[in-house]
Formats: structure tokens, sequence, C-alpha cells
């Protein structure tokens, strides 16, 4: 990343800091703490030396808590490995739903999860094989327990969300 690049917080990272938000990780919370009004990628690394600050900050910009400028433009995030590559094919659930909602917030759920969690997790495999919307519902439920264990509260909620808004509910 450009040392150069500068970060600040937006009013959601506002919002998390001031008003007691309490939805990202501690890490993520000190970084912000940290960010203040504007900083400079290097001098934030002089002040938090973390061995992890880059995925943080990625995370940060992905959630909308902070942004990134680079000369005056605004720099977009770039996609995760874990969430850009496609899960492996033996991982991919086969397409026998006859509904394309229950498909499409079920392949959200995945996604979601091989981020997160891996594609080797319980919650993961259990999310893969569902074939209906009652199985759906039920391994929805522990996907999100997952998550906000692995995450935050507030990601397990996002995620169920929207899962259910692509079901229409």
């Amino acid at each position: 990343m450009d040392m150069t690049l500068q970060l600040s917080r937006t009013y959601k990272g506002q919002d998390e800091i001031f008003n007691n938000g309490h939805t990202v990780r501690p890490r993520c919370r000190q970084i912000l703490f940290a960010i203040g009004d504007g900083i400079t990628l290097g001098a934030l690394r002089a002040k938090l030396p973390l061995t992890e600050l880059e995925t943080l900050l990625h995370d940060l910009l992905c959630g909308g808590f902070i942004e990134a400028r680079n000369n005056g433009a605004p720099v977009m995030p770039a996609a995760t490995p874990a969430a850009a590559a496609p899960a492996p094919a033996a991982a991919r659930p086969a397409p026998s739903l006859q509904n394309d909602d229950v498909a499409g917030a079920r392949d959200h759920v995945l996604q979601v999860l091989s981020a997160l969690a891996g594609t080797k997790s319980p919650a993961y495999r259990k999310m893969s094989e569902v074939t209906d919307l009652e199985g759906f519902s039920e391994a929805l439920a522990m996907c999100r327990k997952v998550v906000a264990a692995v995450a935050s509260p507030h990601q397990a909620a996002e995620m169920e969300t929207l899962a259910l808004r692509r079901l229409g509910h």
C-alpha cells in the first residue's frame, strides 16, 4: 500500500466510536481511534506497528468505517483473496434448488462463510447441502452464530438481512 494514502473516518466510523456502536473488533476500534480526523498510512503504521494492519484497514474500508484517498481520488478496496476466489469445485453446492431466490440467498451466505470461517466449517457444509426453504432457515441460524463468533454480531445480522432480502422477505 502507498504510505502517502490519506485515511479518514466516515460518518459510520464516527458513529462506531462515539455512539457506542461496538460492532467492530477491538483492534479495528483501536485503528479508528488512531485515525482521528485524518492520517497518512505511513503515520498510522508508525503509530500502530501491527502486522495485520493492512488486513484490518481493508476490513474497515469494506465495512464503510473509513475512507482512503490518494491525491484526492477515493481508493476502492481490493477484494480479499478469500472473498474474490470462487469456492473450490468440491465445496460448491450442487445446483439442485428449484427456487432461484433460495439459491441466491444460499450463495450469499456461502460467500460470507468462506471468507470468514472457511469452506471446511460445519456451517458451510450444512448451508451447501440446503435444498429448500425450510433447510435454508435452519442452516441460516447456524451460520449466523458462526459469523457472530468469528467476526461480529453486526456482520452476522448484516449477512442474515441480505440473505433474507434475496429471498424476498
